[in-house]
């Protein structure tokens, strides 16, 4: 469905009749801390909590888009629907680390243009081929009995192993799994649920409490631990002691994603449009980001009101990068003309139509 503009916010992208306002809420919320993560990192130097808050982020926010993926995972694999995941992860993917590898080389900050380079996602690209292999895997996870236990269990052997890497974000692929089978498991059905007051109020204490965790695991863990890519030997305890910590974290995870789910409103919001549009402020921002990383503003952030400010700019990028006039401009690196390459490509004018829903669908992502 094509997505519509509200006469009384001008280029402001919304939710089109027929979608489901509260999934793109969800979304919504989650880019804007995908953003605000990624401006954050440069300045926990100097910004007052600056590890504490980056953490707390780091807990949860993609744990969530891994989960909330897949449950809108199909769990059977059909011609057309293998087509939509070259056209809507594969290739804008290549675009896009195409794109990134010229403005490094523009910032005199080049790298070796080799085929090891585009097949190791640059930044927060990781998520395009992650989740590209986690929809091919979905439909074995929804057949497979003991699915949930069986992608613990790689996860956990993932941070022992050495033979996974940053190629095709395997490394994250494996780490995060647990989030996506626990979410083809729920099925899209669970999305339907509506939260009573208490369960409202469980789920603000349980953010609450996670605050004081990110805290601790800031102080006292590497930072390596919150990106799910790293061995143990990387982050420098030995495997007993790093089951244990990722297995800790993946219960914060799990309970931070559902405290987010359930306070996530029903209505059309702000949020709405921003969800529904999200590949654009996911695959966009980090030009944004680096440009910022790279110059003298992240030290400046040094106390709350700086912070805040830095807040305020997150939130009007994304809503910027997520507007009407910006997705028509971009619409064609976001969602490149591949229908030559495939035998069940939608035609033109039907894809533009549905570009909507297939892109946020197809999430967005964070860095590192």
């Amino acid at each position: 469905m094509a997505t519509t503009v509200r006469p009384e916010s001008p280029g402001v992208a919304v939710a089109p009749t027929g979608r489901d306002p509260y999934i793109d809420n969800v979304k919504g919320l989650l880019i804007v801390l995908v953003v605000l993560g990624h401006m954050v990192r440069p300045t926990v130097g100097s910004s007052p909590g600056g590890w504490t808050v980056y953490t707390f982020i780091y807990l949860c926010h993609m744990p969530a888009f891994v989960m909330l993926s897949g449950m809108l995972s199909a769990t059977e694999l059909t011609g057309s629907r293998a087509a939509s995941l070259v056209r809507d992860l594969l290739a804008p993917y290549l675009v896009f680390q195409l794109l990134y590898m010229s403005f490094y080389t523009l910032m005199d900050k080049p790298m070796p243009w080799a085929v090891d380079e585009f097949l190791s996602p640059i930044f927060h690209l990781w998520f395009l081929p992650a989740l590209f292999i986690w929809r091919m895997l979905a439909p074995f996870f929804a057949q497979l009995r003991g699915g949930v236990v069986i992608a613990i269990g790689v996860s956990l052997s993932a941070g022992a192993a050495t033979v996974l890497g940053h190629a095709l974000s395997l490394d994250r692929v494996a780490g995060m799994l647990p989030f996506f089978v626990v979410g083809v498991w729920l099925g899209r059905g669970r999305l339907a649920y509506r939260p009573s007051t208490r369960v409202r109020l469980a789920a603000i204490a349980v953010l609450i409490t996670a605050a004081p965790i990110a805290y601790l695991v800031a102080s006292r863990l590497s930072s390596l631990w919150v990106y799910w890519n790293s061995t143990y030997q990387q982050a420098g305890v030995e495997a007993t002691h790093g089951v244990l910590i990722r297995l800790g974290l993946m219960i914060v995870g799990f309970a931070m994603t559902w405290a987010i789910m359930m306070l996530a409103p029903h209505r059309q919001t702000l949020l709405t449009g921003w969800g529904t549009n999200s590949m654009y402020p996911y695959l966009l921002h980090g030009f944004v980001v680096l440009a910022f990383t790279w110059s003298p503003l992240p030290k400046r952030v040094d106390n709350i009101p700086a912070l805040l400010a830095l807040t305020a700019a997150v939130v009007a990028l994304v809503w910027i990068t997520a507007s009407q006039p910006v997705v028509r401009a971009s619409r064609p690196l976001v969602s490149p003309p591949v229908g030559w390459l495939l035998r069940n490509a939608v035609p033109a004018k039907k894809h533009q139509s549905v570009a909507a829903t297939t892109q946020s669908r197809a999430q967005n992502a964070e860095t590192d």
